[in-house]
């Protein structure tokens, strides 16, 4: 009995050997970089660059990024157009560690700007987060914090920069740099999805006209332009690069009616995983999802008619780390998502533009390591977008309803509310509020208070007004355009990483090798566009069941005896 537990604890040593010796080499290696960059080690000196960096776990930063945080700390507007996972948020934080004054985050992303205090405080690095979701206690002590200025990140959203409690902090303790994410929403959203990323570059100069650092991910000339516009940047330093990075591997399969589902089922269960499928409208977000877990696939969903509290927790799931499953959502999910472990990015209807594809498509292969980007196209996508793009465009007739409006209230000389005008318009409070943002922008009107006023009312603002439609013009048009290019990407001969090169104004670059085209369009056999058949689901163990519903016992029967001589008769 003494040797046998004898021999188990040297069995149980042993395993403890083989189980901790590499690992714990690892975690004493993973400890003492850890130490390395430990925001509790202290710089000798003046902070730095490179100790700001240490202390975000950077050990090099790349120039692009010197180069943007350095115009930013001699106070020079600059946008920055760089691929998704190239750091860019490196150029606002490492200058709010140095900066006197507070550094201002404007997002319009909630995840973006949760997961990113999170892992600043971890670090012990002064940031602050404020936006509608920060309530009761936390919103008291943020608001505090800010009040004390010196260096500081404040993260916040466009909504809330807009209020007159934010405007009055920020005006007290003053601003060393405002840094606007996402700038790209300027443009695709200013003027009715966000009606406040329109007024940015107003809410900016009542804060004395901070210096500005614009970071997008996608951007061509034309939005570019829109951005500077906007912002009233001043001469800024322009830091672009290539969309394309160097382990995407883009695809194009064309896939008409009822092919496209079956190609997609196909490609998910061969492609790794984790991955994200991305459609066009809900209804064919809940029919995959429906499909992929028909097919035993592990998958997950996300789109805006899910509420707040359903889509949290699919999003939670799905970026468990090493949770491999797959993401089918709208353009809603993946904006401020870091997992970096994507494998691939699949449309199973083309996007509304090569902006947001790219952009949704630099969503995988974080890591460095090769991810597949495919997009299934049909022609007939386009009908969807357009009928999108109608919808949610103002269109020029209702700015000429608001401008009617507006010229009857200033002929009675009384100035309305929102609320009052959008009525008499007849238009609905957020299409007469993304409308009144972009006449308030040309100068007709001021809002103030609640109160709209004319600003001359010498002049016709009727007119005014009807001169401002033809922006919404310009506006579909370059809608319409977008289409065209997605029809052009999907039918191109060149290598596609040169296209998208090319599209975005970086010029052609050498074929990546990955892509389709460079591959020689591989062609897929015809039984990869057949029908499937889905599996059975698994018969169920059951027992035999037995004559009454219950187990009955056999009962051996005794031999019958024969009677006995002085039993018989």
């Amino acid at each position: 009995m003494t040797a046998r537990r004898s021999r188990s604890r040297r069995g149980r040593r042993r395993g403890a050997a083989r189980s901790n010796g590499r690992p714990a080499a690892a975690e004493a290696a993973r400890s003492t970089a850890a130490e390395a960059v430990s925001p509790a080690v202290a710089e000798t000196g003046p902070p730095t660059v490179a100790g700001a960096a240490r202390r975000l776990g950077i050990a090099q930063l790349h120039a692009e990024q010197e180069q943007m945080i350095a115009e930013s700390l001699t106070a020079r507007d600059a946008l920055m157009v760089v691929p998704t996972g190239f750091g860019k948020s490196a150029c606002y934080q490492i200058p709010s560690m140095l900066l006197p004054s507070p550094v201002v985050l404007i997002s319009p992303l909630l995840a973006l700007l949760r997961d990113q205090h999170e892992k600043l405080v971890q670090r012990d690095i002064p940031c602050v987060r404020l936006d509608g979701t920060v309530r009761g206690r936390n919103r008291r002590l943020a608001v505090e914090r800010i009040a004390e200025g010196g260096s500081l990140l404040v993260m916040t959203t466009p909504e809330t920069l807009a209020s007159p409690m934010m405007t009055e902090l920020l005006a007290k303790t003053g601003v060393s740099l405002v840094a606007v994410d996402e700038a790209h929403c300027i443009s695709e959203w200013g003027y009715d999805f966000r009606p406040a990323y329109s007024r940015i570059g107003a809410q900016l100069r009542l804060l004395g006209s901070p210096p500005l650092l614009a970071l997008t991910a996608t951007a061509t000339e034309r939005v570019r332009e829109a951005i500077i516009t906007s912002l009233r940047m001043d001469d800024p330093a322009i830091v672009a690069e290539s969309p394309h990075r160097s382990n995407l591997a883009f695809e194009v399969l064309r896939c008409e009616g009822d092919t496209r589902a079956r190609v997609l089922v196909r490609l998910v269960k061969r492609l790794r995983r984790p991955g994200i499928i991305y459609c066009a409208t809900r209804r064919e977000v809940d029919m995959l999802y429906a499909l992929l877990r028909r097919f035993r696939i592990p998958a997950h969903r996300y789109h805006g008619g899910m509420t707040a509290t359903e889509r949290n927790a699919e999003q939670a799931r799905y970026m468990r780390r090493g949770h491999r499953t797959v993401m089918v959502a709208t353009n809603a999910f993946g904006l401020g998502i870091d997992k970096p472990d994507i494998r691939y990015i699949l449309h199973y209807q083309s996007p509304a533009s090569l902006e947001q594809y790219v952009q949704e498509a630099g969503r995988g292969g974080r890591d460095g390591k090769k991810a597949n980007c495919i997009l299934l196209y049909d022609p007939e996508d386009r009908t969807i977008h357009q009928a999108l793009l109608n919808r949610s465009r103002v269109r020029p007739e209702q700015l000429f309803k608001l401008g009617t409006a507006l010229a009857a209230w200033s002929d009675e000389q009384r100035s309305p509310s929102l609320e009052a005008l959008a009525l008499s318009a007849e238009l609905g409070p957020r299409i007469a509020s993304a409308l009144l943002n972009k006449v308030e922008e040309a100068g007709f009107v001021t809002c103030e208070d609640s109160v709209i006023r004319v600003n001359d009312p010498t002049r016709s603002i009727e007119d005014d007004t009807r001169g401002l439609a033809g922006q919404f013009e310009r506006l579909r048009t370059q809608d319409s355009r977008r289409l065209d290019a997605i029809e052009e990407y999907a039918g191109a001969d060149e290598c596609r990483a040169s296209f998208l090169s090319r599209y975005f104004g970086e010029g052609a670059c050498e074929p990546c090798g990955l892509c389709d085209i460079c591959r020689g369009h591989p062609t897929r056999p015809v039984g990869f566009f057949a029908p499937l058949t889905p599996p059975k689901a698994p018969k169920r163990k059951t027992r035999p069941r037995r004559r009454g519903g219950t187990r009955s016992r056999t009962r051996r029967r005794k031999p019958r005896r024969a009677p006995r001589a002085s039993e018989r008769d």
